[in-house]
């Protein structure tokens, strides 16, 4: 089983692993400020454990690579600036590196936006309970905001917070071109 995974070009993940929140101390910060209230990367980690164990180590995936069309255009930007990763799920549970698996379903038609929790809706599953099925990218529209939370993705708790580069692909969009087309 393969989630995915975007990180801005430029990386050093093939070399280091795949870092979540708490090992990469030159995230960027300013997606969380509002968020948390807080302003530095230890403060930020915390609010993330204190949401729950673990959260600060999660790394995000999706089920299938971004695809954008003429209403999200910033995915686009997104995806043309970041390389694509493949996660070899299967090989990470098999080691004993997956602490748990999280969803955050869309929040199309959600009456509790306000009651969100800590900064997203995420839901404990099992891996076997990762829905494969497509992700409406059509939803995600720049003019009214809808970018991730309109669609499902997944957070992955690792031990130890890296993913080691061995479990990991990088997506080449000439070998793969069918990864980076629009719908």
């Amino acid at each position: 089983m393969k989630l995915y995974h975007y990180v801005a070009k430029g990386n050093n993940v093939l070399q280091q692993g795949l870092l979540s929140f708490s090992q990469n101390p030159q995230a960027d910060l300013s997606y969380y400020f509002k968020r948390s209230g807080e302003t530095t990367h230890a403060g930020i980690t915390q609010w993330m454990e204190n949401c729950f164990s673990g959260r600060s180590r999660g790394i995000r995936c999706f089920s299938e690579p971004i695809k954008w069309h003429e209403k999200s255009l910033s995915l686009k930007n997104f995806i043309e600036n970041a390389d694509l990763f493949a996660i070899d799920v299967d090989s990470l549970n098999k080691d004993g590196l997956i602490e748990s698996v999280y969803v955050s379903p869309s929040v199309m038609g959600r009456q509790d936006l306000q009651k969100r929790g800590c900064d997203e809706v995420l839901n404990k599953i099992s891996l076997p309970e990762i829905d494969f099925s497509p992700v409406d990218w059509s939803i995600c529209n720049d003019e009214k905001g809808w970018r991730f939370a309109f669609i499902r993705y997944y957070l992955l708790i690792i031990k130890g917070g890296i993913i080691p580069s061995r479990y990991l692909s990088l997506i080449k969009k000439s070998e793969f071109p069918e990864f980076f087309q629009s719908i």
